[in-house]
Formats: structure tokens, sequence, C-alpha cells
């Protein structure tokens, strides 16, 4: 007998089924969870996890850096930041060892450098000038940025940073005035000290400068005016001679003598297409800067620096320098070397070249005679002789 399902127990089958199916199911889970415990990756020990934040500081790093070549903006961004400002902040956002760098590279202190970032103030044109030398990595950007923002900065041919005049040297020259009885020893002593000071700080690049301390001539016993200035003291660096004793005159068409009439700081450049005609310029002099040395109102001379560098006086600090050394120098002078404005009367004098022939092949000799015909000492004999050559030297 064929043995068949027992129809009275329908759900037999249906629970087989269920059953089966139920053991087939978890058999293709567990291999399921088989598959995807092989398709997962294995877990990274602490070692791998450290190695691989590592990895991924360095991406950051190298986005930096791809980051830090911006393009130089040509105006101001949307934060009304210039072009220099902008790619500032771009170089050196978030980068605090690189700022600290720079800080002590320029000498500036570092919140100096983050409001150049903010556009909050505008560096010295040294400090402009240096600065794509300290940040060599972004040189190329840092020049695009400057020219944009500063133009002609960069063209300037001034390679050293000219630095402010420091207490040192006010405090050696109150002690050179305090401490020296004779007034003409004084001044001279003071004017070596401010020279010297000068030399080392304006020619760090040993270009060649010259600074002259030019005092007025007696006022004419004709009209009781003053008609010109005369090379009291001086000093140079090479191409000029390290103590120069020229003696010529400075009249109304010299640098000098435009300072002393105008009252101010005045200052003239061979590149300078409108000023270059109207002084008359000396052997080697492409630039020069002249100050009156001035007290109480009244003015005794002028201080004049010339250098071979065009555009040295562009700097400004360049030009507080010689302002500030002349005020420096008028504090060593007597009262009676300062005269008022109203005794000016400066005129035209023999070109400098021409005075020069004339007083090496003359003024010594002079001088000694005339000391010896009416036997007075050699300072009374200087006063005779100068004036005697600024009348034959004035043009009329």
């Amino acid at each position: 007998m064929q043995k068949g399902r027992n129809p009275e127990q329908p759900g037999n089958e249906l629970e087989e089924n269920v059953v089966r199916g139920s053991l087939r199911s978890g058999r293709g889970k567990r291999k399921n969870t088989a598959i995807l415990k092989q398709a997962r990756p294995p877990r990274k020990s602490a070692l791998s996890r450290t190695e691989n934040a590592k990895s991924t500081a360095q991406a950051r790093k190298g986005s930096q850096v791809a980051a830090d070549n911006v393009p130089v903006l040509n105006s101001a961004n949307e934060k009304g930041l210039s072009p220099f400002s902008s790619t500032l902040h771009a170089i050196l956002h978030r980068n605090r060892a690189e700022i600290g760098r720079i800080s002590r590279e320029l000498d500036v202190a570092e919140n100096t450098i983050y409001r150049w970032m903010n556009g909050t103030s505008d560096p010295r044109h040294s400090h402009l000038r240096n600065l794509p030398d300290v940040m060599s990595e972004h040189r190329q950007a840092m020049i695009q940025a400057i020219n944009k923002t500063f133009p002609g900065v960069l063209d300037m041919n001034i390679l050293a940073s000219i630095p402010e005049i420091r207490v040192e040297i006010y405090r050696r020259v109150l002690e050179l005035i305090a401490s020296t009885a004779d007034p003409a020893n004084c001044l001279w002593q003071v004017a070596q000290t401010i020279f010297d000071y000068a030399l080392l700080q304006l020619d760090t690049e040993h270009k060649g400068i010259t600074i002259i301390y030019a005092s007025f001539m007696p006022p004419c016993q004709d009209d009781g005016t003053i008609h010109s200035l005369y090379e009291a003291l001086a000093r140079g660096t090479e191409p000029w001679s390290p103590a120069t004793d020229s003696r010529v005159f400075l009249g109304s068409t010299t640098l000098a003598g435009s300072a002393v009439m105008q009252q101010r700081m005045m200052r003239w450049d061979s590149r300078d297409e409108a000023t270059r005609l109207l002084v008359e310029v000396d052997t080697h002099e492409a630039s020069s800067c002249a100050a009156p040395v001035m007290r109480g109102g009244r003015v005794a001379g002028a201080l004049v620096v010339s250098s071979t560098q065009p555009r040295f006086f562009d700097d400004p600090t360049a030009c507080k320098a010689v302002d500030d050394l002349a005020h420096l120098l008028a504090t060593a002078l007597q009262d009676k070397d300062f005269y008022p404005y109203t005794k000016l009367k400066l005129r035209p004098m023999l070109s400098l070249a021409e005075q020069r022939e004339i007083l090496a092949s003359c003024y010594v000799q002079r001088l000694l005679n005339y000391a010896r015909e009416h036997r007075v000492s050699r300072a009374e004999a200087e006063i005779y002789v100068r004036r005697d050559l600024e009348r034959q030297f004035e043009q009329q």
C-alpha cells in the first residue's frame, strides 16, 4: 500500500516547508554575513590610524601650500583689502610660525604684520623692498602685489634699509656739549660725531655719500645782508674723499641755498625732470637732501647729504634722518651763529668746479700771506680771505 499524506493533517506539509525554509534562510543569512565580512576591510590598528592621520595632515598642508599660490588681485577685494594685504593674508593666514619668522627678519612686531594683513597700516618702503627676499618662496606673488598696491617702490635703487635716528647719538652729542668748554672745539667734535653716525647708518651698502655743514658767511658790510654759505665741515665715502676741505661757496642756485631761503627741507634727484635743472649739481651726485639748521626761528646754515644713488631720498626715512641730524647739529652752535631770515639775500656764485680750481691753486698761499703781512692768527686770516673770495666768486 502506497504511503500517502494524511488528509486529516493538512498543516504538516506546510509546517515542514516552513521549517525547511527557515533552515535554508538561516544558512543563507550565515552565508550572506560571511560574504559581508569578507567584503569589509579589516579594522585598522592604532598605529595605522596614526599613520592615516599624518597622511591627512600632510594632505591638508599640501592644500594649504596650493592655496598660497593665490592669484594677486588687481584691485581691492570684497573686504576692501588692497592686492598687497590680500596676498599677504592668503599666504600667512593662520601661519603663526611664518609670521614670527618674518617679524624677526624685518625687525618689526608681529602685530605690525597682522595690521599689514588686515590693511589697517602700510609697511615702510624699506620693508616693502625687503619682503620679496624675506618671503622667497612667494617672491613673485609679493612683487606683483607690491607693484600693484605701491607702484614704483621696488623700482627705487636703494638696497639697504635706513634705520631711524637712535637715542644713542642724542646722548653722545649732549655729553659732548656738556663736557666741552671751547665753543669751536665743541662744534667740531659734535659735527664729527654726527658725520660718523650718518656715514655708518646711511651708506650701509657702501655706494658713496657725502655730508656737509654749510655755514653762513657773515653779513656783507655794504648792505648788511648774507650773500652765500660756505662748506665749513664735510665728510664722505668713496667716490668722495674721506675729509673734504674744498671750502666752496654755495649761493642761491644750490640746494643748500634753496633750503635756507624756503625754511624747509629740500631734496633733488637726477631722475626728476621737473627739478633736475633748478639747482647746481656737484660731482658724483645722483640725489641729495638739504635741511636748514635752525633754532629759535633763526637759521645758521644747512646740512646737506648727497648720494651716488638716484631715488635715495625717495625713502622718507632717509629724509627724516637728514632733518633730525640738522636739528641735532643746531644744539652745538652758539647763539651768534644764527641769523633772522630777513638777513638772507643769497646770490648766484661761480660754478663749484671753477671755485675748486681757484681754491686749489691759491687759497693756502693767500691765507699765509695775509697772516704774515698783518700779523694775525690763522682764524682771523681765514675771515678776511673768505670775504675776499666771496666777492670774487659772486655773480652779479
